[in-house]
């Protein structure tokens, strides 16, 4: 069974910031203020130097780029995170709404589960293409000129999309690291939803993992996205850990 921590760092593997440094086994992260987990540091492991320490070193780093010290801190199901996270409460660093749940899976038992009443097929891409950033997250709105460094930064990728009467209607990432491949950046387009369509696309990534050697796969969605826990649990996804941002005052 693998660690929360360990998996969290596979997982940065495949979401690579421009800017980074390392504080022991922990990993400092800068893009342009764009996603959280590639604008934060990773508190997975030991920072090597006493914990209080490695908080200043975190808040100094990010000062010097400019940009509000964040850190991401992985903790039990269960939670609570424990002894860094009292340490911030003590130093009054504030949580950031949306915690969030890691979710794991065999990447095979996922890869059989496409649905057969979705009649348009999954096409997959090595890159994304203008309508898949589209679609992603910032619908209608141009991303950041990061978005694709971070989207193409893993040592392997895939982008999967779903066609209909020419229009982009569902989009989904894989990538891998280290035998562990990450599904995101799945979206539906809201007139197409309850088509089965994010099951669709998630199984071809799935099956993409296994082509591509993965052993495992991880997901990971808000602590209160209530919808999207019953649809990856239906598929076979069960909760592994959960993760929070800490904001430094």
């Amino acid at each position: 069974m693998i660690s929360a921590d360990e998996l969290e760092q596979r997982a940065a593997g495949t979401w690579r910031a421009p800017r980074f440094d390392r504080l022991g086994d922990w990993l400092l992260r800068a893009a342009d203020g764009f996603t959280g987990r590639a604008n934060s540091a990773l508190a997975a492991g030991d920072p090597r130097r006493p914990l209080a320490d490695a908080v200043e070193s975190v808040r100094a780093w990010y000062a010097r780029l400019g940009q509000p010290a964040m850190i991401a801190v992985p903790f039990p199901m269960a939670g609570p995170a424990g002894e860094l996270d009292g340490l911030l409460d003590a130093l009054s660093w504030s949580r950031r709404d949306g915690p969030a749940i890691v979710m794991t899976a065999r990447p095979g038992a996922i890869a059989g589960l496409a649905p057969g009443s979705v009649m348009a097929p999954v096409r997959v891409a090595d890159a994304p293409d203008e309508a898949w950033l589209g679609m992603y997250h910032y619908r209608g709105q141009q991303l950041p000129p990061v978005a694709r460094r971070l989207l193409m930064s893993a040592p392997w990728q895939a982008f999967a999309s779903v066609r209909e009467d020419g229009q982009t209607i569902a989009i989904g990432r894989v990538a891998a690291d280290a035998g562990w491949a990450g599904i995101t950046a799945i979206e539906t387009d809201p007139r197409h939803r309850r088509r089965g369509l994010a099951t669709a696309v998630t199984a071809a990534l799935a099956t993409l993992a296994v082509e591509h050697g993965a052993t495992g796969l991880y997901l990971q969605v808000e602590d209160g996205n209530a919808a999207a826990r019953e649809l990856y649990e239906g598929m076979g996804f069960a909760g592994h850990h959960r993760y929070h941002y800490r904001i430094a005052p």
